[in-house]
């Protein structure tokens, strides 16, 4: 297809075919101090999915990790990015962000 991030299969039942279309997202995981409890979490999932760009957030408070996905065509996202977003909640600081 003319966008590498994209990309249609299909089954090969004879009888019931079934087409996928596949949009591969960029991820990352930014790793969070100060995460107690599932509170936070929404807390923290709500400031990134503010973001532009940004198509689904997990975290945990078990780990500090919150898993960002990105949209195709994103820039992409940086630990400075992150903690602008968090900046307006008290107690949480970004210490990393992985691809």
């Amino acid at each position: 297809m003319k966008d590498e991030r994209q990309m249609i299969c299909c089954c090969s039942d004879g009888t019931r075919p079934v087409i996928f279309k596949i949009d591969r997202l960029d991820y990352q995981r930014v790793s969070i101090k100060g995460m107690g409890c599932e509170n936070c979490e929404k807390k923290i999932r709500a400031a990134f999915e503010a973001l532009p760009g940004v198509k689904e957030v997990t975290a945990s408070h078990e780990t500090g990790v919150a898993e960002v996905f990105l949209e195709a065509g994103v820039p992409e996202k940086t630990k400075g990015m992150y903690e602008k977003a968090l900046s307006g909640i008290e107690g949480y600081e970004v210490t990393g962000v992985e691809e």
